[in-house]
């Protein structure tokens, strides 16, 4: 089979390897689509802390295709919690100590589900439901986890600081759980997106939430300038390991400025990611902008187009 398997920072290659050969338990799919995010042009670029295994490593984790054995269409997500472990027990369920490694191998055009995912975190894909949007439910559900993490209510005035298709993703979530979104940044053309995911693109001040969507420094800090005292900071972008950001400490203590954390999604949240997609109250579908081949996805990370979100590839 062809399958993208990335050597090194810039360094993706179309490659023929031997098929898969599925295992008790495990499921193998023929890769209908796999999306683009900004999680993998990231790695692309620079790397991934825990993306990624040991290079060269197969890539591309948004996916849906079709069960070999059954003829099922279905999505996958690329992790399963074990479910048993101390952060489990806890509800922790993002920070299983069983969590890795992640899957990766969605571009490409056959992908071998573990047993460990395949029996938690494999789902039919409900009827009428396109394989693209499908393929969208792992960032949506760790958006959904991140909503939650923040503790978004009803009446919640929400800026969401950048407005790429997890921030537009975010803000179609903050409306669903009754909160305000307000879209903040990003060039023009996405700021007109915010209103079709219930946000309105603004320079808000004083919001009771602040999600920081842009993974930069620069927004970090400028989540901690809008957010109120006594509102909650949610650093939702990751950063490289090692990098370092200077808060005011007169914020985070005199005014009682919650600062937290949002990594990956749980099991929940997919299912919910995934009814989400199919009930069609967002159009998630323009956030895909490009569509591309195995062939072309290394040159669309090299050179995204102007009006690029997401891309689907197909293989």
């Amino acid at each position: 089979m062809r399958a993208l398997i990335l050597h090194g920072p810039g360094d993706l290659r179309l490659e023929d390897v031997p098929d898969p050969n599925p295992g008790e338990g495990e499921v193998l799919l023929q890769v209908e689509v796999a999306l683009t995010d900004g999680t993998d042009l990231k790695a692309y670029r620079r790397g991934h802390p825990v993306l990624l295994g040991p290079l060269p490593s197969p890539f591309g984790h948004e996916v849906c295709g079709v069960d070999v054995a059954t003829g099922r269409r279905v999505v996958v997500a690329n992790s399963a919690p074990c479910g048993a472990c101390r952060a489990c027990a806890r509800g922790q369920e993002t920070l299983c100590e069983h969590l890795f490694p992640l899957l990766n191998g969605g571009y490409a055009e056959l992908l071998l589900v573990p047993e460990r995912i395949a029996r938690r975190n494999l789902l039919p894909v409900p009827p009428g439901l396109a394989p693209e949007l499908a393929a969208m439910a792992e960032p949506l559900a760790c958006c959904l986890h991140g909503i939650e993490v923040a503790g978004v209510g009803r009446g919640d005035t929400v800026a969401v600081v950048g407005l790429g298709p997890i921030g537009l993703m975010l803000c179609a979530c903050v409306a669903d759980a009754g909160g305000r979104p307000t879209g903040v940044g990003s060039r023009e053309t996405r700021r007109a997106l915010a209103p079709l995911f219930g946000a309105v693109a603004a320079e808000p001040e004083g919001a009771d939430v602040v999600i920081e969507a842009a993974g930069a420094v620069a927004a970090w800090k400028r989540a901690l300038a809008l957010v109120r005292p006594g509102g909650t900071v949610l650093a939702f972008g990751g950063l490289p390991r090692g990098e370092r950001v200077e808060f005011d400490a007169y914020r985070i203590h005199y005014e009682e400025v919650r600062l937290a954390g949002s990594f990956h999604h749980t099991p929940r949240h997919f299912r919910a990611a995934l009814a989400f997609l199919a009930s069609g109250a967002y159009p998630f579908e323009r956030l895909i902008t490009h569509e591309v081949g195995l062939e072309g996805v290394a040159a669309l990370f090299d050179d995204p187009p102007h009006d690029y979100l997401k891309a689907a590839v197909r293989p």
